[in-house]
């Protein structure tokens, strides 16, 4: 700001009564009017300090009880101050900030005192005396208001309240000298106001800085948020997405996709000798009888419990996914072909023995099932292919049943069948 527009900013504070500048934002107002308190208040405490030393050390000659009730009033002043500065930054209102005119008109009083001085001491000490006791006023008067950096109208009027009766006083006495000295006082009280103007001035450029970065740093967190937020949202869409891309909806079990993705790994292992994987196939028997006898309603919640009572007996490791129709498959690690097939005779027992209950009542459901060892250097769909074959055996020597592919049905005819042994084998 020019000193132009200091000037104008002074004005129109001072008409409205206020010891900060107005025309700056409430915020910026605010924080001038809180540091006004603050600089005040101090400032009470280093004049009340200031006017015991001018009392009582330099007006040594006046009779002492003047410069008592001098002090005593001063101090009452600063007491009042403190009572009423409490109150006004208890009820200081960020939106609206307005400053408490008695303690304004209190500190106005009390910087008044150094410019009376002269006046009261002139009948009872020296001129020589009285000159020390009118440049020690002035000295504190210019020590105290160089620190109203943030009231600027507060630094005119305290600043004139103490000069210009120091300025009268000189120009009553008449002489050369004291004119000299009134003129040199007048030229120190200006610049000492353009000092405190030019750091007003940087002040409310600094603070202006500030609450622009503090609006800035809000919308960035603003911005932050609102982002977390989408990126939040997006990345729950994603994971619903994906889990929608390999789920089937109907089951929630895995899709034929996902059960790609899944043997693809595998396939090195199984290339490699490192593991045996072995595949089912599973049909459910005469599913088209239960659509066409209870509705597609009653064969959807059968696909779903032939869901659940498949995967009942498969390990963390394993895989089973709904391929189709009512068409399912099982992915077996660790598991050769004599273990999947009595793998496979389990499941068929488990989901024959089982009374599927629906809205229409309960429902008789078998399965078929085709079994496969996946085969080192064979494609995953390969080994799909030998599965298929082996539950079409199954479906058309009778249904509900267990049929191993040939070729792994003949490399078992070297050693005896397994067993089933009783309860979970899996």
């Amino acid at each position: 700001m020019s000193l132009k527009q200091d000037l104008r900013s002074v004005g129109v504070a001072l008409r409205r009564g206020s010891p900060v500048v107005v025309d700056v934002p409430p915020q910026i107002r605010f924080v001038l009017l809180q540091r006004y308190m603050e600089m005040s208040m101090r400032n009470g405490r280093l004049s009340l300090v200031s006017f015991g030393i001018l009392m009582f050390g330099l007006a040594y000659e006046a009779p002492l009880w003047p410069r008592i009730v001098a002090w005593a009033l001063l101090a009452g002043v600063y007491a009042v101050r403190v009572w009423r500065s409490r109150r006004m930054l208890a009820r200081l209102d960020a939106a609206d900030p307005r400053s408490d005119r008695v303690y304004d008109v209190l500190l106005v009083l009390a910087s008044s005192v150094w410019g009376i001085a002269p006046f009261v001491f002139a009948p009872w000490v020296s001129a020589l005396n009285l000159y020390c006791v009118t440049y020690a006023a002035f000295i504190s008067i210019a020590l105290l208001g160089i620190t109203y950096i943030a009231a600027l109208p507060a630094a005119f009027v305290l600043v004139g309240c103490s000069v210009v009766p120091l300025l009268l006083y000189f120009g009553l006495q008449g002489a050369f000298v004291l004119v000299v000295l009134a003129l040199g006082t007048l030229i120190c009280s200006v610049a000492l106001l353009l000092r405190v103007a030019a750091s007003h001035s940087t002040l409310l450029q600094a603070l202006e800085a500030e609450r622009e970065n503090a609006a800035l740093v809000q919308e960035l967190q603003q911005y932050r948020h609102t982002l977390e937020t989408r990126n939040a949202s997006l990345d729950s869409s994603l994971r619903a997405a994906a889990h929608a891309a390999d789920r089937d909806p109907l089951t929630g079990l895995f899709n034929r996709r996902h059960i790609t993705a899944f043997a693809a790994p595998l396939a090195v292992l199984v290339r490699e000798g490192r593991e045996e994987v072995t595949l089912f196939m599973i049909d459910v028997d005469h599913f088209k009888q239960v659509n066409d006898r209870y509705g597609h309603p009653v064969g959807d919640e059968v696909l779903r419990a032939v869901g659940a009572l498949l995967g009942a007996r498969l390990r963390e490791g394993d895989c089973l996914a709904r391929i189709g129709g009512e068409e399912f498959m099982i992915v077996l690690r660790q598991c050769d072909a004599s273990r999947g097939r009595r793998i496979a005779e389990s499941v068929r027992h488990n989901v024959a023995a089982s009374q599927i209950r629906t809205a229409a009542g309960e429902v008789p459901i078998t399965v078929s099932l085709g079994v496969a060892q996946w085969a080192a250097g064979e494609s995953f769909e390969a080994v799909i292919l030998r599965a298929d074959r082996a539950l079409y055996d199954a479906k058309h020597s009778g249904r509900d049943r267990v049929e191993i592919d040939s070729v792994d049905a003949l490399r078992l005819t070297t050693g005896p069948m397994d067993f089933l042994p009783s309860g979970p084998v899996h």
